[in-house]
């Protein structure tokens, strides 16, 4: 007596259903009439789910109720809205950059003008000691000028 394996004999049994099952397969797929009223059938049902989706179309706008498409046109303008949201944060986060910059080289030269007006402030008040003194001089050389004057009339008036 030989010895057999029991997988051998499984293995064997799976390729003779297999090659049944192929042949089965092959001789529906090749039935014409099959395929027509398959095609048919397919038709049919198609044509039953169109009218079913414009029912329901037609009892969603009735009842006043959100179909398919309104969501989906909902949910892509809440995209492009979201969208346009962070385009503006983003152009909102540069002007707040930009009015910092300007805020600082407004300050910047703000202080140059103080340190101007201080500057020129100072200088104002040195010339108008200047302009004090010289006054006064002024007035001191007139007042000898007048002495002069009068010391020089007075000789010659003493001399008479």
């Amino acid at each position: 007596m030989s010895e057999t394996n029991p997988y051998d004999s499984f293995r064997q049994i799976s390729i003779m259903l297999e090659k049944g099952l192929n042949g089965l397969l092959f001789q529906s797929i090749n039935n014409n009439p099959l395929i027509q009223v398959t095609k048919i059938g397919i038709e049919a049902n198609s044509r039953y789910i169109e009218l079913l989706k414009r029912n329901r179309e037609l009892m969603a706008n009735y009842m006043n109720l959100p179909t398919k498409n309104d969501v989906a046109n909902a949910v892509k303008q809440t995209m492009q809205a979201e969208e346009k949201i962070d385009i503006l944060e983003e152009q909102i986060w540069n002007l707040q950059d930009q009015f910092t910059l300007a805020t600082q080289e407004q300050n910047k030269v703000l202080g140059e003008i103080l340190d101007f007006t201080k500057h020129i402030h100072m200088e104002w008040q040195k010339a108008s000691q200047e302009l004090a003194a010289l006054t006064q001089v002024k007035s001191e050389f007139e007042q000898m000028k007048k002495l002069l004057e009068k010391e020089k009339k007075e000789p010659v008036l003493a001399a008479k």
